[in-house]
C-alpha cells in the first residue's frame, strides 16, 4: 500500500507542470507519451513482439504521438471554429469502449486478431491524448482538465477504501475479483463530492462563478465511466492472461494499468464541455 501511495504521489509531481502550463507544448507530450508506452504495452500484451506486427505496433505508436500535437498546431478547441475532429475521434472512443464494456457485462465475447485489436486500442487511446488537449484549448480549460484525475483517481481511491472496509458483494467477480458494489458506490459518491469540493477552490482562488450542479452530475457520470473503463482494461488482460500490462510503476503496474480509467474519462469530459459551462 506504501508503495502504491509513493508512487502515486511521484506521478502527482509530475504531472503537476503540465498541469500548470497547459497551453504549452508539455501537453501534448505529454499525452503522446501516454499514448506510447500504452499501445506498446498493448502489442506485448496481444502478442504482437516481432516482424511485420512490431512495424504495425511502431506505426500505430507514431499516428498516436502524431495526433496530440497536430491537435495544438492546428489550434482545434471546442469553443473554435473546428471542433469537428476531435467530436468524431470521440464518437469513435465511443465505440470501442462500448464493445469492451459489452464484454465486461457478458453481453459479447469479442474475438480479435491481433492487429485487430491494437487497432482498436490505438483510436481508443489516441482518442483520450486528442480530447485532452481539446479540453485545454477551450474556455477555462486549464481548470477542467484536471477533473480528469480528479474523477479517475479519487474514485479509485475511494473505492479501493469503502470495498475494504464496507465490501461484501463482488462487483464482476470474473473481471475484477476485488471490486465490490460497496466500493463501486463509495467511489461514485465520493467523487461527485470531490468535484464540488474542487469547484468551492476554483471559486476561492481564481473569483470565478462555478456550476455546482454541473460539477457534482459530470463527477458522478465520469466516476462511472471511470470505473467501466478500469473494468475493459482488466477485461482485456484477463482475455490474454495477464496479471498486468507492465511494471513501470511500482505497485500500480504498467502505464496502462494507471491510466486506464484516465484515458476512459477525457473523451467523456471533452462531451460534457460541449453542453455544460463549469467556470465563468
Amino acid at each position: 500500500m506504501l508503495k502504491r501511495i509513493a508512487t502515486g504521489a511521484v506521478l502527482v509531481l509530475v504531472l503537476v507542470p503540465a498541469l500548470i502550463y497547459y497551453d504549452t507544448a508539455l501537453t501534448p507530450a505529454v499525452w503522446a507519451l501516454i499514448s506510447v508506452i500504452s499501445l506498446y504495452e498493448t502489442a506485448r500484451c496481444v502478442g504482437i513482439k516481432k516482424g511485420a506486427g512490431l512495424a504495425v505496433a511502431v506505426f500505430f505508436c507514431i499516428c498516436s504521438a502524431a495526433f496530440p500535437a497536430m491537435q495544438f498546431i492546428s489550434g482545434w478547441s471546442s469553443t473554435g471554429s473546428s471542433p469537428l475532429v476531435p467530436i468524431l475521434i470521440s464518437v469513435a472512443f465511443f465505440a470501442v469502449y462500448c464493445l469492451y464494456a459489452a464484454g465486461v457485462f457478458g453481453l459479447l465475447s469479442p474475438r480479435l486478431s491481433p492487429t485487430s485489436e491494437l487497432s482498436l486500442m490505438t483510436i481508443y487511446v489516441s482518442a483520450a491524448s486528442v480530447a485532452a488537449v481539446a479540453i485545454t484549448q477551450s474556455a477555462n480549460g486549464g481548470l477542467i482538465l484536471p477533473l480528469v484525475f480528479l474523477c479517475s483517481w479519487i474514485t479509485d481511491s475511494f473505492a479501493y477504501f469503502c470495498g475494504s472496509f464496507f465490501g461484501k458483494h463482488k462487483l464482476i467477480p470474473k473481471i475484477s475479483p476485488k471490486k465490490t458494489v460497496e466500493g463501486s458506490v463509495g467511489g461514485t459518491l465520493f467523487c461527485g463530492i470531490f468535484c464540488a469540493v474542487y469547484g468551492v477552490i476554483v471559486a476561492a482562488v481564481f473569483h470565478l462563478t462555478v456550476n455546482y450542479a454541473a460539477l457534482l452530475i459530470s463527477g458522478i457520470f465520469l466516476s462511472v465511466v471511470s470505473q467501466i473503463g478500469d473494468l475493459n482494461a482488466s477485461y482485456i488482460k484477463r482475455s490474454h492472461d495477464i496479471k498486468d500490462f507492465g511494471n513501470m510503476f511500482p505497485g500500480h503496474g504498467g502505464m496502462l494499468d494507471r491510466f486506464d480509467s484516465v484515458i476512459a474519462v477525457v473523451p467523456f469530459l471533452y462531451i460534457l464541455t460541449r453542453f455544460f459551462t463549469y467556470f465563468a
